[in-house]
């Protein structure tokens, strides 16, 4: 006899909300032909396989009262057991099977009474008991169909204690009898022992079964996973092994499809190794995030401040027709080395990268970063406009760094209608700048009378240094006017309350503000913080949009070449989930919606569009 197990357990399911109600035995009736008894059970039976399991059980109990030693008296006894089971009622069931073996039952009428007490005992979470039970069983010659049931239960078993290895061996031993058992439910027990396996545990048994057709998934699964996490020579592997063992597999099939898929390969080129390791990996972090659950893989190569092996990096990749593009490098020297060698090469490349004029190397070059140019546009854009202010003056180290800000602020205060008024330097290495400010404070009060010669002053140096400025130039007249400076100006982990507290009421642009309740930013740092289980930063922003704007790409073209990349990308405008992002502009630099952001009592918020209490 067939019993279709899963189809009860839903069935089960379905009903276990209702009360456990036992109908009546009908009244005996007089006694009729053999006929009239086979008639009877057929009736129950009817109504048992179109699922008036009430009805079912007033039948069954009615021929059992007529005919307790009838033929059918050991099926009906079975049926009712079964039943009770599907009423919810799994204690009654246990007691009902227990009845028969009680009543002497032998051959196959024993065999069901016992896996339905194993079945039982597993429905009322005894799995020792139930294993008990079945695993006796197996001991013994079964019919093919049960045989199923017995190995597949304790496959479901194995399963509910996390036993891996022993559910496959059961499964195992179920495959033999699946013709006379139930497909549907083999599949989905080998689709959960498959997604229940933990990659050592899949290699180790795809390992010691190398034969078993039981394994073909584990190959399968083993390559997903290893595309998931941006190993894609490691997918390759599995995938070729899962086509040599089993090359008639329908997972085969899934293989040939994988393997011939449009997933693409982008090169990630990022100092992974040396001082600049922790900005990369943070970089890396956000990639990888974004290509998660993508048909896009990652491939990355160190690029650590050596521009003649970038180049060389580049070459290699460029060579490799299933990439796509190329991200990175972080370094001014490795950035222009890696657009030179990109662009010779024809492969286009998002440099991630301060450099200035990074794009002039050729069309197929972009650029996603906080340059500062972009920081300075963004920062007078605010001042000039949202709160008034229109004189304005440098006071900058002695630095390339510092020269090169200077320069690109006062191009751009002119250009956007400010006044420069004065600028002034200071050698890197300064602790006090009593005599550094002092400039300043000549060019700020020329005389006794009329007003200050600026209200504004640009500082582009790291929090510390512009706190200590800050702070000094509080004790003077330049105490009055707004204090600006780039994203090197917010304050670290490491930053002290000294330094802090210095900073208070800065101006100052960056890339990426954690607090901005947009749900796209809280989106990323929502997943950000559950697979890395810390906060992201800009460095993490700028990967993750990187990565992201291909991925998007990906989802709307079944093919994308390298050559279609660039005329692509320029047309993308405006994403939801990507609120940093406004677009390329026609030099191919990102077009960055920056934050404006202020200290206020100690902590880094959004500027807003009043002034603060003594500022102008």
């Amino acid at each position: 006899m067939r019993f279709r197990f899963i189809f009860l357990a839903l069935i089960w399911i379905l009903l276990s909300s209702c009360a456990t109600l036992y109908p009546p035995s009908p009244p005996v009736q007089p006694s009729v032909s053999g006929d009239r008894a086979e008639n009877l059970f057929l009736e129950a039976e009817n109504y048992y396989r179109s699922q008036d399991y009430r009805q079912a059980w007033q039948a069954y109990s009615a021929y059992l009262a007529q005919y307790p030693q009838g033929p059918n008296a050991d099926r009906a006894r079975l049926r009712q057991a079964e039943l009770l089971g599907i009423f919810g009622d799994w204690q009654g069931s246990l007691y009902k099977y227990q009845e028969i073996l009680d009543r002497g039952a032998t051959g196959d009428t024993a065999f069901q009474a016992r896996y339905g007490i194993g079945r039982a005992y597993f429905k009322l979470g005894g799995f020792d008991s139930a294993t008990r039970v079945l695993e006796g069983l197996t001991a013994v010659d079964l019919p093919a169909p049960l045989s199923f049931s017995t190995n597949a239960l304790l496959t479901e078993i194995a399963l509910k204690k996390g036993q891996v290895e022993s559910a496959f061996v059961h499964l195992r031993l179920a495959g033999q009898q699946v013709a006379a058992g139930d497909q549907e439910w083999f599949n989905d027990l080998q689709t959960r022992l498959t997604e229940q396996a933990s990659p050592a545990e899949l290699k180790h048994l795809a390992g010691l079964y190398r034969d078993s057709p039981l394994t073909a998934p584990f190959l399968l699964r083993l390559a997903r996973l290893a595309r998931e996490q941006n190993r894609p020579q490691e997918a390759h592997k599995w995938l070729q092994t899962l086509k040599e063992r089993f090359p008639a597999s329908r997972e085969a099939q899934r293989a040939e499809e994988l393997l011939a898929s449009a997933r693409r390969v982008i090169g990630c080129l990022l100092p992974l190794s040396g001082d600049y390791a922790p900005y990369g990996n943070r970089v890396k972090q956000g990639m990888e995030l974004a290509a998660q659950g993508t048909r896009l893989d990652l491939v990355f190569r160190n690029a650590s401040n050596d521009p003649y092996q970038t180049a060389r990096k580049v070459q290699e990749l460029a060579q490799d027709p299933r990439i796509l593009a190329l991200l990175g490098p972080l370094t001014s020297a490795d950035a222009q080395a890696a657009a030179q060698a990109a662009q010779t090469a024809g492969i286009p490349l998002i440099a991630l990268s301060q450099k200035q004029r990074l794009t002039e190397a050729g069309p197929l070059i972009f650029q996603i970063f906080l340059t500062p140019r972009l920081q300075v546009r963004q920062l007078l854009r605010y001042t000039l406009g949202t709160r008034g202010l229109r004189r304005y003056a440098i006071f900058a180290p002695d630095s390339t760094y510092g020269r090169t800000l200077a320069q690109i602020f006062g191009e751009e205060v002119v250009l956007q209608g400010g006044i420069l008024a004065t600028q002034a330097t200071y050698p890197a290495d300064t602790k006090d700048f009593t005599l550094a400010l002092n400039p300043l404070l000549t060019a700020f009060q020329p005389g006794t009378a009329g007003p200050p010669t600026f209200d504004a002053l640009f500082i582009p140096d790291d929090a510390a240094t512009v706190a200590a400025i800050k702070t000094q130039a509080a004790q003077s007249p330049l105490g009055q006017v707004q204090f600006l400076g780039t994203n090197l100006a917010k304050p670290g982990k490491t930053s002290t309350v000294t330094t802090i507290q210095g900073l208070e009421g800065i101006l100052f642009p960056d890339a990426f503000y954690i607090n901005d309740p947009n749900p796209g930013v809280q989106s990323f740092a929502t997943a950000y913080r559950q697979r890395y289980r810390s906060e992201p930063d800009y460095l993490a922003a700028q990967g993750y949009m990187a990565v992201r704007l291909l991925t998007l790409l990906m989802e709307n073209q079944q093919r994308l070449s390298r050559e279609e990349l660039p005329q692509k990308l320029m047309a993308i405008r405006g994403l939801p989930t990507l609120p940093w992002f406004k677009g390329f502009a026609p030099d191919r630099q990102a077009e960055l919606d920056l934050y404006i952001l202020t200290i206020k009592n100690g902590r880094v918020e959004m500027a807003t569009t009043t002034p603060a209490a003594g500022q102008p």
